[in-house]
């Protein structure tokens, strides 16, 4: 039995074994910058766009099953956020969804619309509260 103590290296392997990718959405620069980075420090990976159809078209340029995760803002131009879930939901069904937004005064009509895979958090938002959920959702 060969038992050695772990080593930096070892515990850095797991980590890159376990890391999850998510896409992130977000036609707002500064913002797209904030979640790049809380979300890069939490340990995953992170693919930027600023659109919806960038996304769709990145997405189906990729391994399907690479993306574990979608993040995207609600409210944007061409492609929003409820129409690219439910485009992502059809391609990618297994995919996790969640959208973003400053835009609370129809939370109770959009709730309505969410599907099971699809969930919400209001912006402006923390970089903890959107850490908790991404953590929580990946483990689902």
């Amino acid at each position: 039995m060969n038992s050695r103590p772990s080593t930096k290296s070892d515990s850095k392997a797991e980590k890159n074994e376990a890391k999850k990718t998510i896409l992130l959405v977000e036609d707002e620069p500064a913002a797209l910058t904030l979640f790049s980075e809380i979300l890069r420090k939490a340990g995953y990976e992170v693919i930027e766009t600023t659109n919806g159809q960038e996304a769709i078209d990145h997405a189906h340029g990729i391994d399907a099953g690479s993306i574990d995760l979608l993040v995207s803002d609600l409210v944007m131009p061409d492609v929003g956020g409820l129409e690219l879930a439910s485009r992502f939901r059809e391609a990618f069904p297994g995919t996790k969804i969640l959208l973003l937004s400053g835009y609370t005064e129809d939370i109770v009509i959009l709730e309505e619309k969410l599907s099971r895979n699809t969930h919400f958090l209001p912006k402006p938002v923390r970089a903890e509260t959107l850490k908790s959920k991404v953590q929580e959702l990946l483990a689902e």
